[in-house]
């Protein structure tokens, strides 16, 4: 039995790396401990958590360097308990592999573009002790493309590896299932993602002004939250698209599922990804994707998706409106996603090769 530690920064509603793990966890030779810097007890947890699955720590971090927090990541790191350290998050992430005694072996998966999602002082942070990891896992490859030189002197190419997020397509189709409280007759364009510069949701709000004014009817739907979104609703009343827009900010995964399933596009802006689970849970619910043209998406959806220039609001609007007005050719695209998503990235992949990896490196250390 190898007993797997787990370093997060919290738990929120849209935290893949909780929910590989918890997976992980019910996964026969391993048992899964979730550390999270940040959430101080089970009420700061802000998704469900199956603790027959997981056993969970809180350090309650009230600061990057909040002294309480690093003693007792280092307490649990040296406590014996644990056969594997897993790192996922930037700053703690690298704090755990620098307080982790040299004997602990170490699985680290990097999450997003190191040239265009970090600054250069946390991609700076996060390279200091990227050494230490026995293996360093990409979410796509178009993210382990965006290494730098120096990263690939410190992770020789024999401890790189690209382990794809995976989607719980048995979640998706039980929250589809039954009555749908979110059901439109307006043709509706939804979009899901953080509300952060990096996503980019207003160029989605100026190409959906032109949108709306040949296709009258149509509503666009943005889910998520974050700083951005005070400048995205004064953007809305500008263009006066009050009437076509809803923001329906935070939302449980499952009214996510269902909000997609009463949508007829999925539309993305953003100018960097590391890989998207938003995406492929659109395209598992069944959305044709008109998506940025960038690396990592033409991964993620191959030719299921229409692609355009993140920064054209423009080409965007082209895009929806003609798959708006061209039903059939919108049905097509949305069964092509349907298929890939559920065939190429299922959540059942991800666990499966990260136990492997797992199995791996213990046996190494062994």
């Amino acid at each position: 039995m190898a007993h797997v530690l787990v370093l997060l920064n919290w738990i929120r509603p849209m935290t893949i790396e909780y929910d590989i793990s918890e997976r992980l966890g019910r996964e026969p030779g391993l048992e899964v401990t979730v550390a999270c810097y940040e959430d101080a007890s089970l009420d700061d947890v802000e998704a469900p958590v199956d603790t027959d699955a997981v056993s969970l720590e809180f350090l309650g971090a009230r600061s990057r360097f909040d002294p309480g927090a690093i003693r007792g990541l280092r307490a649990l790191l040296t406590s014996g308990r644990f056969d594997l350290l897993h790192t996922q998050t930037n700053f703690s992430g690298a704090l755990g592999r620098a307080l982790a005694p040299r004997s602990l072996p170490i699985v680290d998966t990097e999450h997003a573009d190191h040239r265009l999602h970090y600054s250069a002082a946390q991609n700076a942070t996060n390279a200091t002790t990227l050494w230490r990891a026995d293996r360093v896992v990409a979410n796509s490859q178009a993210t382990l493309d965006s290494f730098y030189p120096h990263e690939r002197l410190l992770v020789p190419e024999r401890n790189r590896r690209v382990i794809y997020n995976g989607v719980d397509i048995d979640a998706i189709d039980e929250a589809r299932s039954g009555s749908n409280p979110w059901e439109s007759d307006r043709p509706r364009v939804t979009t899901v993602g953080r509300m952060i510069p990096t996503k980019n949701q207003r160029t989605l709000v100026a190409a959906f002004d032109s949108v709306r004014r040949s296709v009258p009817d149509a509503e666009l739907v943005i889910v998520g939250d974050g700083p951005e979104r005070e400048r995205l609703e004064r953007l809305v009343r500008a263009y006066r698209l009050g009437d076509h827009v809803t923001f329906t900010g935070t939302v449980s995964r499952r009214d996510v599922y269902r909000i997609l399933d009463a949508s007829d596009l999925f539309a993305l802006t953003s100018h960097s990804e590391g890989f998207c689970v938003a995406l492929v849970e659109a395209m598992a619910c069944g959305l044709a994707p008109v998506v940025s043209d960038i690396p990592v998406l033409h991964e993620v959806a191959g030719d299921t998706a229409v692609f355009a220039d993140p920064t054209d609001s423009g080409a965007f609007a082209d895009a929806i409106r003609t798959l708006l007005r061209d039903p059939e050719a919108c049905e097509r695209r949305a069964t092509a996603a349907n298929d890939r998503a559920r065939t190429e990235f299922p959540l059942e992949r991800s666990v499966e090769e990260y136990h492997a990896l797992y199995d791996e490196v213990v046996a190494e250390h062994a």
